[in-house]
């Protein structure tokens, strides 16, 4: 019944927390975790071991980067061990994408009782965008998610869904980036907004995100993930400082 992906180890020695590096994926707003908001974080960096729990589509397994170690999380593990060193993070890694509400939650009471993570990274809204879900259903599934994550005891970031402007010519998606936020903010989750940092990389020409040759897709594949793992990193470790 359970369908999660294996994890990934990061390990290093403990020593002094240090700077995040410089940011090299320009950004419209700074992506800012109120300080208090991620206590089992916080608790588990003081023990030198963090699991994270991420959920998304079936791209976080690594397909569009062709390799997992391209992944976001893959590189979210690696730079908040650069950060942080010393730090042991554990990646578990769910694909859940175009599935119904009840699938989702099997697998991740599954992942919840078998990680036991102290933080959840979800990015909802791309498969209820796809099929046109009644936006209210949406949000009130998401609060039930919300709530089932911190009963185990985790902290939860969400993102909004991604962005990309040959998606946004025939799909609705921003009712649905708003409803991921709007259900973020009634439940005091901080939310990271991809679809906002996607809209404007391919505003800027930062990353061409309807690339159409197969290697620029990779390439723009790996780098939205490392922009993406750059600014998680920035978040969190001024979160728990």
């Amino acid at each position: 019944m359970r369908k999660w992906a294996g994890a990934l180890l990061v390990a290093g020695l403990f020593g002094i927390v240090r700077p995040v590096q410089a940011a090299s994926c320009p950004a419209p707003d700074a992506f800012v975790i109120p300080s208090g908001a991620l206590p089992a974080t916080k608790a588990a960096i003081e023990t030198h071991t963090l699991t994270i729990l991420t959920l998304g589509g079936a791209a976080t397994l690594g397909g569009p980067a062709r390799g997992a170690e391209f992944t976001y999380p893959s590189r979210l593990a690696a730079r908040l061990t650069e950060a942080l060193p010393g730090l042991s993070v554990k990646i578990v890694m769910v694909a859940v994408a175009r599935q119904p509400n009840a699938d989702l939650e099997l697998q991740l009471n599954a992942a919840l009782v078998a990680a036991k993570p102290a933080l959840v990274i979800w990015g909802p809204g791309a498969s209820a965008a796809g099929r046109g879900d009644d936006l209210d259903t949406f949000i009130s599934d998401i609060t039930g998610t919300i709530n089932k994550i911190r009963t185990a005891g985790a902290d939860l970031i969400l993102m909004t869904l991604q962005y990309a402007p040959s998606v946004a010519r025939v799909i609705n998606l921003f009712p649905y980036r708003s409803a991921v936020t709007r259900a973020g903010e009634m439940a005091g989750v901080p939310v990271l907004d991809r679809y906002e940092l996607m809209r404007f990389w391919s505003d800027n020409d930062f990353l061409d995100l309807d690339g159409t040759k197969a290697d620029d897709r990779v390439q723009v594949a790996r780098k939205l993930y490392d922009c993406m793992a750059e600014i998680l990193t920035e978040g969190i470790v001024d979160a728990v400082r």
